[in-house]
């Protein structure tokens, strides 16, 4: 069996790392090999690293790193990538957010789809959480490129089941990314060769949805605004012209951000660039 290794990035936020993405590792019926928390803005201090390691336990080992990348949560990402690929190789990386949870049986039922250890990806399913009740479930099932140029089927941060060859292989997430991460990186996984992904068909990741006022996902941020221009400089040529009319609407949808707004942000990430 491949090693498990859980990839955890955060500001830090130590009370939602407590909260949630831990106890849900320290769950699960079957163990990771290790743990692997990368801080984004700042290092760890002692007391932290001590909370921890105390809430996870010696059974498990913790490494704690701080992001050596552009900030934010693709060099976060990155940087346990490139830790990850170097001590254990022969590895599944596992994502969870600070805030999401996980059920008991995810790694297990990862695992137990991964056709022996021979899938490159395995992905399962997510529950939507809002204001603390399931809105909906994505159960992501034979994803194609189309699907993520226009939304998401399914597949994020913390459904992320993948090997570390790989990731290393498509170059990571991208580095100063602010949101869509998640599109970009699968696209990215898609356009790679002979990759083979399999599904568990079921929901054992809960996706807690605009939990706090600074999510990335919170309707008109500015940091969503900003996301959506550099997918589409990322992608946009890859786009039909209805696929390109179906991902403005769903920004205005689901974001409240206007196609005119994200038009102009582009401009000026194109002429920053310049």
């Amino acid at each position: 069996m491949h090693n498990i290794i859980v990839l955890i990035a955060t500001t830090p936020r130590v009370s939602m790392l407590k909260e949630n993405a831990l106890p849900s590792i320290i769950n699960q019926t079957v163990q990771p090999t290790a743990v692997v928390i990368v801080s984004d803005r700042r290092s760890l201090n002692k007391d932290e690293v001590l909370c921890f390691n105390t809430t996870i336990g010696k059974e498990i080992p913790l490494y704690t790193i701080t992001n050596s990348n552009k900030a934010g949560v693709a060099g976060s990402w990155n940087t346990g990538i490139d830790f990850i690929s170097k001590k254990y190789p022969e590895s599944y990386i596992a994502i969870i957010d600070d805030d999401d949870q996980w059920h008991t049986n995810h790694l297990s039922t990862c695992i137990s789809h991964s056709a022996n250890g021979t899938a490159d990806v395995v992905l399962s399913g997510i529950n939507v959480i809002t204001n603390k009740k399931k809105v909906k479930a994505n159960i992501p099932l034979n994803i194609s490129i189309n699907d993520f140029l226009v939304g998401n089927p399914g597949w994020q941060g913390s459904n992320t089941f993948i090997k570390a060859n790989l990731a290393i292989k498509i170059g990571g997430f991208t580095n100063g990314q602010i949101s869509g991460n998640d599109r970009d990186f699968a696209i990215r996984v898609l356009e790679s060769e002979a990759v083979k992904i399999t599904y568990t068909t079921e929901a054992t990741v809960d996706w807690r949805c605009n939990q706090s006022p600074e999510a990335l996902s919170a309707p008109g941020s500015k940091q969503k605004l900003k996301g959506y221009a550099q997918f589409l400089k990322l992608h946009g040529h890859k786009m039909s012209s209805k696929e390109r009319s179906s991902f403005f609407a769903r920004s205005e949808q689901l974001f409240s951000i206007s196609k005119q707004d994200i038009l102009k942000e582009l401009e000026l990430l194109t002429s920053a660039n310049e």
